[in-house]
């Protein structure tokens, strides 16, 4: 019989998961290929059109990657089972005092939302606002490099600049907008859980619960005709 796996503390606890590892590789990637196409652009002793809007591009977007590294080292350092100072923003609501019991830690954690497999670590009370933080600088950080990529791709900065780096800038576009979807949808849905003040795991428990409706048969069609014409409407074509 295999030994069963030790209970995890933080992300960074040996297994990682593949999705974890493939998040780290795509935005390391995606965001030293954007710095260093703009370094590219910007040092260039030639203008070719106004670079300092693209200089006022990357200024907020170091900031959302400052902002969202931060969050991310908290993130998979920190033992969602131990108390944080993040804790306290929260109201003491049901959804963020009520302890559920996670496998992956063997632990029950308090305000327990999901475990996330691309963080590798519950998300409860303790780490949800830098997990909630960190979608939203992501979401910006990957906007800006899609708007900066668009803007060089402008008729008026393509220009005198070379193929190559034309083709990196429009690669770069493309890679931040497959990030930003991602990014996005995850920023959009906790948004709207905060809206309905309901957790994940409750709107799972919430969709499952929610009737399917009955299957549309020829007597049912049939009803439904006879009811209309009852009621002086005529029957759909």
């Amino acid at each position: 019989m295999p030994a069963a796996s030790p209970p995890r503390r933080v992300g960074f606890d040996r297994p990682l998961s593949s999705n974890q590892l493939w998040s780290w590789i795509g935005n390391a990637c995606a965001t030293g290929f954007f710095y260093a196409l703009a370094a590219l652009i910007l040092l260039q002793p030639k203008r070719h059109c106004d670079e300092g809007a693209l200089a006022l591009i990357v200024v907020p977007h170091a900031c959302c990657v400052a902002v969202g590294l931060g969050c991310w080292l908290f993130l998979e350092t920190h033992p969602p089972t131990e108390a944080s100072c993040f804790a306290r923003l929260l109201p003491d609501s049901r959804r963020w005092t009520k302890s559920r019991y996670c496998r992956e830690h063997k632990a029950t954690i308090e305000g327990l939302d999901h475990f996330c497999t691309w963080l590798n670590v519950s998300i409860g009370r303790n780490n949800y606002v830098p997990f909630f933080v960190l979608a939203a600088a992501g979401t910006f950080q990957y906007a800006l490099n899609a708007a900066a990529a668009a803007y060089v791709l402008a008729a008026g900065c393509r220009r005198g600049r070379s193929t190559a780096l034309l083709v990196g800038v429009g690669s770069s576009g493309v890679f931040a907008l497959c990030i930003l979807a991602a990014y996005a949808a995850l920023f959009g849905f906790h948004a709207y859980l905060a809206y309905r003040g309901m957790g994940t795991y409750d709107w799972i428990l919430d969709q499952r619960d929610v009737p399917a409706p009955p299957p549309r048969t020829a007597s049912t069609e049939l009803k439904a005709m006879t009811a209309r014409v009852g009621d002086g409407v005529p029957p759909e074509a």
